[in-house]
């Protein structure tokens, strides 16, 4: 789903659309985080069983929250749905990453990424080194063991990226850096 099938402004015939509750929850509770609420176990519950009526209900209340936020900020209503599948941008990804992760979880999905990414590379400089006789062959593939985190590298990346402090870095303001945080900072890119 993407943002525009969220209505914002007021509502005078029901939104057109299917989604799976999924979804729809999603949609639910990242509304919510955007305005600054955090749902404790029983409120997820209700989240959750909201998530299961009709999209045009759900799009309903939804716009409500983000209008009503926006209303009390003076800020123009968030951005809160998914990304579109074949559309959203490393930095949309990631923030959709970061308000449905805990923090932990956010660092290990990245440390899958970033693993496969180096023992990729890793791998590649084996390839190119492993005809007998290339020159410095013995030091590449140890380099080449050395960053593998199959081997002796260890997890990459070893701190949690960001995506909003100037690109993909690690986060000054973990773990609670937040897309408006850095923006109040000044360091989004």
């Amino acid at each position: 789903m993407t943002t525009t099938e969220i209505p914002d402004g007021p509502v005078n015939t029901p939104p057109a659309g299917f989604y799976l509750a999924e979804a729809q929850y999603e949609s639910v509770t990242s509304t919510l985080a955007a305005a600054g609420i955090e749902l404790g176990e029983y409120e997820q519950g209700v989240a959750a069983w909201l998530s299961s009526w009709d999209w045009s209900t759900v799009a309903v209340i939804v716009s409500w929250i983000a209008r009503a936020r926006a209303a009390a900020t003076g800020e123009a209503t968030p951005s809160v749905a998914l990304p579109g599948r074949f559309d959203g941008t490393p930095a949309e990804v990631d923030q959709h990453l970061r308000r449905i992760l805990a923090d932990d979880v956010h660092l290990r999905y990245q440390q899958t990424i970033g693993g496969l990414a180096v023992a990729e590379a890793a791998r590649d400089v084996r390839m190119e080194v492993a005809l007998p006789g290339a020159p410095d062959r013995k030091q590449w593939l140890e380099v080449a063991d050395f960053f593998d985190p199959r081997l002796q590298g260890g997890p990459y990346p070893r701190k949690r990226q960001c995506s909003q402090h100037n690109g993909f870095g690690p986060c000054p303001g973990a773990p609670g850096c937040t897309p408006a945080e850095a923006a109040k900072d000044g360091e989004t890119s």
